[in-house]
This record gives C-alpha cells, sequence and structure tokens, in this order.
C-alpha cells in the first residue's frame, strides 16, 4: 500500500520540478537588454522569442523575420504572419510593411492594401510603392489612376527608382495627371542617374520619337545601346529596328536581324521574320 501512494506522489514531485525548471529556463534572457550579442543562432532566437512572448514589438518583428525568411529556423509563414500581425498591431511600421506583403503574396489584397495603407502613412517608401501598384491594378481597392500616381509620387521623392520610372510612364500616358513629355524626361532622367536600363530605354524613346525633344535618332541609337548592353530586350529591338531602317547609323540588314533574334520579342520576332520573306522573295 506504501508502495502505492510512494509511487504517484514522486511522479507528482518529478512533474512540478519539471515545470519550475521549464518556467527558470523561459526567462532566462529577461535581463537581456538587447538579443543581438547572441550570435545569430538559437540562442538568439529564444532570446527575441521569450521577450515576444512578454510583448516585447521589436522582438516580435524579429521573430516574424527569421520565421518569415527561414533563419536560424525553418521557414513558416503562418507563424511568420502571426507575429508581423502583432507587432504590426502595436503599431510597428515594418511589421506593417512585411505582412501586408505576406498578404500580397498570398493574393489577399484586401488585406495587403490596408497594411500598406499603414505603413505608408509612416511615410514608409516600399509601402508607399506597392499601395500605388495597387491602386494601379485595382487589386484590393477601386483602380485609381490618380491615387497611384499619389503614392508613386510618395515613394519617387524618396528615392525609389521603381516609382521614378513610373512616374516618368504616368507622365508620358497623361494617366492620373497630365500628359507632359519634359517632366517624363525628368523623372526618367533620374534613374538613368541610377544607371537603370529602363530609364535608358524610355528617355531613346522620346529621343526616337521627338517627344519633349527634338528628335535624334542618333541620340536614341546610342541610349538604346546602353541600356541593350544592359540586357534589355526592348532597346535591343529598337538598334534592330533602326539597323533596318538606317536611322541614325547606317542601314545594315545583318546587324538589324542579329538584335532581332537577341532581343526575342514579339516586334523583333515580327520585323525579322518580315525581312526574311522579304530576302526569299
Amino acid at each position: 500500500m506504501k508502495k502505492k501512494i510512494f509511487i504517484p506522489l514522486l511522479l507528482v514531485l518529478l512533474f512540478a520540478s519539471c515545470a519550475i525548471d521549464n518556467k527558470n529556463i523561459s526567462k532566462i534572457y529577461k535581463d537581456v537588454k538587447d538579443c543581438k550579442i547572441y550570435p545569430e543562432d538559437m540562442r538568439r532566437f529564444y532570446c527575441y522569442k521569450e521577450k515576444a512572448e512578454d510583448g516585447d514589438i521589436l522582438a516580435q518583428s524579429w521573430i516574424a523575420y527569421y520565421y518569415n525568411v527561414g533563419k536560424i529556423v525553418s521557414e513558416d509563414k503562418r507563424k511568420a504572419t502571426k507575429w508581423y500581425l502583432k507587432a504590426a498591431k502595436a503599431g510597428d511600421t515594418y511589421s506593417q510593411r512585411e505582412l501586408a506583403i505576406n498578404y500580397l503574396d498570398d493574393k489577399e489584397y484586401k488585406e495587403a492594401f490596408y497594411w500598406f495603407q499603414k505603413a505608408s502613412d509612416s511615410n514608409d517608401m516600399k509601402a508607399q510603392k506597392e499601395l500605388a501598384n495597387l491602386y494601379d491594378r485595382g487589386l484590393g481597392v477601386k483602380k485609381d489612376l490618380k491615387k497611384a500616381f499619389e503614392y508613386f509620387q510618395k515613394a519617387a521623392f524618396q528615392g525609389d527608382t521603381l516609382s521614378q520610372n513610373q512616374l516618368g510612364y504616368y507622365f508620358e500616358q497623361g494617366w492620373g495627371v497630365e500628359k507632359d513629355y519634359k517632366k517624363a524626361k525628368y523623372w526618367y532622367e533620374k534613374t538613368v542617374k541610377k544607371d537603370n536600363a529602363y530609364g535608358l530605354s524610355k528617355i531613346a524613346y522620346l529621343y526616337a520619337n521627338g517627344f519633349g525633344v527634338e528628335k535624334d535618332y542618333k541620340k536614341a541609337f546610342d541610349l538604346f545601346m546602353q541600356a541593350a548592353n544592359k540586357d534589355d530586350n526592348y532597346s535591343m529591338s529598337w538598334i534592330g529596328y533602326l539597323y533596318e531602317e538606317g536611322l541614325g547609323v547606317e542601314k545594315n540588314i545583318e546587324k538589324a536581324k542579329y538584335w532581332y533574334i537577341k532581343s526575342g520579342n514579339d516586334y523583333a520576332k515580327k520585323r525579322y521574320y518580315i525581312i526574311e520573306n522579304k530576302v526569299k522573295e
């Protein structure tokens, strides 16, 4: 009889001891002010985890990041979203933006829009760009090119290259704003200074057509060539056309064919087909 009483008592004491040990383990980082004192391994992760569970916003965003990218721990988007959401609700701009990106990846556009808007309100450049894209495409919100222009402009003024190119294109097309080739050129030039292929190709296009500038095929050819050397297929097709017509460069059908093949876009394929059939005739 004594043995029967003793065994359950022993088990109770054993579980109680484990519970005390676990409680102590869970709080071993309470006096650590910055978890970055640990190498980027499980010690740092557990340090952030403990603080995150105690409501530390920065720690929550770090735990979310590690789960999101699969660093230190295995990638787990569900857990990442859970922790980003906690920090986002507490007002962390970074977490609001990253949470929105996760929702965007899952095609939950309304949720993505909501959190990009929150981050954008804190002047987050990436969130402004993504918000502009949602307005541009009508995802999670009614399509509104004026709003898209507004947010591309906010991000462009902060130096975002894609937004600067988009702003140039909006001015070029007259989307959400009055058409203005000179302003389009201004924004494309911003990205050209960063050695951006798209910006180069668009300024070349303006010179090839005389939009906002005096028509200059030679300058267009030079700019298209710079962009083509950065693997811009659109510019390659233009170089083919300029060689085919002898505009800004000496006419050369073989070189035209070479650049059409190199480009491989639909226009280039069409021009190459036309040239080949002319030769056969």
